[in-house]
């Protein structure tokens, strides 16, 4: 008994030590950071510094990519659009999944480690409630596949929720790459369509995600209405 409240205590303390090293990094280099993706001139300085790092900008990019899954408010969006003008479509869309899933690894990896005190730390119990549909052991593959699929749902504190679920690793890192691997292409065409001056394509494929952005809106409110209702 003495030995398992020991361990218990130690998780304790590991949690709050990795969440004060977060909240650290948040405040020392991410707050900047999104303050940076917020505005033109600001990705115009990043995209700068990222490129300062000549021929380790695509690994300054994967880190920054995979640390912007793991500090969930950090906004992706103007991120990989950034690889798109950097790195062109083809290479822009492996350092975007590629980052993504790393992130997704650790984070798996840590919500398993150390549970649900974990990820109370960093997300409400009511938010968590709200995806009740994860309940659904039958259908959970399913599920995990179409909320990362569906624009508009929180993808990076669903890779904090769906870990405390019964998913097997495996599992979870190939239906959440594949359900966000459109989004992320999106982006990142975006971006290289600007960086060529193809204005045309880059505003068809922003109607084309307005769109798909709206849509997925209405298919997260039934979704949760549907399981709120149906209890």
């Amino acid at each position: 008994m003495k030995q398992e409240k020991k361990k218990n205590f130690l998780k304790i303390i590991l949690i709050l030590i990795l969440a004060a090293v977060i909240l650290f990094l948040g405040i020392r280099y991410f707050i900047p950071l999104c303050t940076l993706l917020g505005t033109e001139q600001g990705r115009a300085e990043l995209a700068e510094m990222i490129e300062k790092a000549g021929i380790f900008a695509p690994l300054v990019f994967l880190l920054m990519m995979a640390l912007q899954i793991v500090i969930a408010f950090i906004p992706g969006g103007p991120l990989e659009i950034t690889a798109g003008v950097l790195f062109g479509g083809w290479l822009g869309i492996f350092l975007t999944v590629t980052g993504a899933f790393l992130g997704t690894l650790f984070v798996y990896s840590l919500v398993k480690k150390f549970g649900r005190p974990m990820v109370n730390v960093f997300i409400e119990e009511e938010k968590i409630k709200k995806f009740s549909v994860l309940e659904d052991e039958d259908k959970l593959e399913f599920w995990v596949f179409i909320l990362f699929l569906i624009p508009g749902i929180p993808k990076d504190l669903l890779t904090y929720i769906v870990p405390l679920t019964k998913i097997q690793g495996k599992q979870f890192l190939l239906l959440s790459t594949l359900a966000r691997f459109p989004a992320l292409t999106a982006s990142v065409l975006m971006g290289d369509s600007l960086s060529d001056g193809k204005y045309g394509l880059c505003i068809a494929i922003a109607c084309i995600g307005a769109v798909a952005t709206f849509a997925g809106f209405q298919i997260k409110k039934h979704i949760l209405k549907e399981k709120h209702d149906s209890k």
